[in-house]
């Protein structure tokens, strides 16, 4: 993850700027202060969602106003399904306002099939970890909580992390869950984890260079590892009604 600005990546796809707020993590200096219960509880969250040949879950995020990305972005929650190594599809149920993002590994698309427009470009990529990093390099974003999702999810979330802890035990939903705080330069992160399940609960970032430290707060739910996914997703290209327009870089 790397640090990019909060502007819009193309004038017809605002919801994907909050994306923009999962690159922020790997800013900072060397690692130290890592406490090796944070370490070793991360790893095993890890190993289990690399373990999983599909992944399937729902994400329902809350933006706080002073990021300047705007409330509609809120619209639905993002279902997401994911192929290792490197192929995923993000559904966001909104109505007129309805978004997808979908990649097969050569081609990455973002779609608003009921305005009928479009963003495609060729991208190739062997994991998810690089294609994340490619469309942060192109096009100035970053797939949803593609950290999370990566294979090798706990080297993501270490990298330039000054210190990281468990600092408690909490509920989030129905979930009783440790939580690990995570610190580097300009920002926090919280992570809850399900202390029986070991998934990804909750997903917590403070912007704390910004007035007033403003949060990206994201809830995990409906975890299914290893489930059937419909493989069409992936490549789902736009209706043939549907109009082409440039996908901007945002810096």
């Amino acid at each position: 993850m790397k640090t990019t600005s909060r502007s819009l990546i193309c004038k017809s796809a605002p919801l994907f700027a909050l994306y923009l707020t999962a690159g922020l993590l790997h800013v900072g200096s060397a690692l130290a202060e890592i406490e090796p219960a944070a370490k070793t509880l991360t790893q095993a969250v890890a190993t289990k969602l690399a373990a999983a040949k599909t992944l399937r879950l729902t994400a329902k995020h809350a933006l706080d106003p002073s990021l300047g990305v705007g409330a509609r972005l809120e619209k639905g929650p993002l279902q997401m399904t994911v192929k290792r190594p490197n192929q995923f599809y993000v559904l966001q149920q909104a109505g007129e306002e309805t978004r997808e993002i979908a990649y097969d590994g050569k081609t990455f698309c973002i779609m608003h099939p009921q305005l009928k427009h479009h963003a495609c470009a060729p991208l190739k990529a062997t994991s998810i970890e690089q294609v994340a990093d490619l469309i942060d390099q192109r096009f100035g974003f970053r797939p949803p909580v593609a950290e999370l999702l990566a294979e090798d999810m706990a080297s993501q979330m270490f990298l330039h992390v000054t210190s990281a802890r468990i600092t408690g035990t909490e509920w989030v939903g129905w979930t009783r869950c440790q939580k690990i705080h995570f610190e580097q330069d300009g920002m926090t992160a919280d992570l809850w984890v399900g202390l029986k399940d070991k998934l990804p609960r909750r997903y917590l970032l403070t912007f704390t260079r910004m007035k007033g430290h403003p949060t990206w707060d994201i809830r995990l739910s409906k975890w299914e590892l290893n489930a059937a996914v419909n493989e069409k997703l992936f490549s789902k290209k736009p209706a043939a009604d549907s109009s082409a327009i440039p996908m901007l870089k945002s810096r």
